[in-house]
């Protein structure tokens, strides 16, 4: 594939052509229709942020300029798609205005309208389309659950993508209209949140504001149910910052259910590596994950005889225990709990419920037993 006539705002691609195609891919003011198989390029309007080329049935791209309002978008058409050489439009839209979006639609990038309106293709074409990777996750969705919403006549109708980058989704669409990428968030009944709460002894070496009882530190953990697998986004604030962290699930927390340090437990049992964390400038973290957590995580090992073992609590630690050294910790008896097994303290933990003693990540407790169990 070879870039062919490039201009500020735009690129049209062609896919092969005959060279008497190609001597005609220069402006539009300057040339005619031209064979089938070749592009026209013309300059888009500064005013208007139009993306606008001509494409045969040789196909082509369209290709939003870095910087311009068509940024992260491109449309790939195949050979075939179209039989003529055809006047492709792209611009911003905002459709949405007058045509709500459906209830459970939440866009999470700009709107674009492509004409010829419903032009019947041959075959699908691919528009790429940019998305805003923060709306997304607060609306607790990963990349490759973003889709995109068409504008058909007066109604939209969901498009699945085709495949996904950060920031960027693909579409396999039949025919040229208004479309921009969507999430469709969780139901609540989906939803599983808890918090986390710091380690009391060494909360002065977490804090941002140690000395601000108003500024503690936080974590809030949503969990979202998944049919294979479920998804965990964590969101922490007021923590120093730069502090490196290791997440981790863990059998047993130390902490009861009112936050206080629990003496009757001696460790934290069984753990489970799943994740790294880090306080950025504004002392914020945030960290998504896939697996399974709600009412199966467990392990075992049949080597030492352990049985499968839930580990429905959450937890992270100090990565350098040089980091809370300040609050008492002896860095010459680090912890396993990072890659390098020389990790600090516990940081942040969830809490037992107080009636079952079972961890956040067991959403249906069976009470039939002592101690109660999950029911997977």
């Amino acid at each position: 594939m070879k870039t062919i006539g490039m201009d500020k705002g735009l690129e049209v691609r062609a896919f092969g052509g005959a060279l008497t195609a190609l001597a005609c891919l220069v402006f539009a003011s300057g040339c005619g229709s031209g064979a089938s198989g070749g592009s026209e390029t013309e300059k888009p309007s500064a005013d208007t942020g139009v993306l606008r080329g001509t494409i045969g049935a040789k196909g082509g791209e369209l290709v939003g300029e870095a910087g311009s309002a068509l940024e992260g978008v491109k449309l790939t058409v195949p050979e075939g798609a179209l039989t003529e050489n055809t006047v492709i439009e792209i611009r911003p839209s905002s459709a949405s205005a007058t045509t709500p979006l459906p209830k459970a639609a939440v866009e999470c990038g700009p709107e674009f309208e492509i004409s010829p309106h419903n032009l019947v293709l041959a075959q699908p074409v691919t528009i790429t389309l940019p998305f805003d990777e923060a709306t997304v996750t607060q609306h607790y969705r990963f990349d490759d659950e973003v889709k995109a919403w068409q504008l058909d006549g007066d109604k939209w109708s969901q498009r699945l993508q085709s495949s996904s980058s950060e920031g960027s989704v693909a579409i396999d669409i039949e025919k040229f209209s208004t479309i921009s990428a969507g999430v469709t968030p969780p139901p609540d009944e989906d939803l599983v949140k808890f918090a986390l709460k710091p380690n009391p002894k060494f909360l002065k070496c977490l804090a941002q504001y140690p000395d601000d009882p108003n500024r503690p530190p936080q974590a809030d953990v949503v969990v979202v149910r998944g049919k294979l697998n479920d998804g965990l986004f964590l969101l922490a604030q007021n923590i120093k910052p730069e502090l490196a962290f290791d997440m981790f699930t863990v059998e047993q927390s130390t902490l009861d259910a009112n936050g206080k340090v629990d003496l009757s437990v001696k460790d934290f049992g069984l753990a489970w590596y799943q994740s790294d964390l880090e306080a950025n400038e504004r002392g914020k973290v945030f960290a998504s994950i896939r697996t399974i957590l709600l009412d199966q995580i467990f392990g075992f090992d049949p080597r030492v005889g352990l049985a499968p073992t839930n580990t429905f609590q959450l937890g992270f630690w100090f990565n350098n225990p040089a980091d809370a050294e300040a609050c008492g910790f002896d860095v010459t008896k680090p912890t396993p709990f990072n890659g390098e097994h020389q990790a600090g303290p516990l940081a942040m933990i969830s809490l037992p419920n107080a009636d079952t003693g079972l961890g956040p990540l067991c959403t249906k407790p069976d009470t039939s037993t002592t101690p109660a169990h999950c029911d997977p």
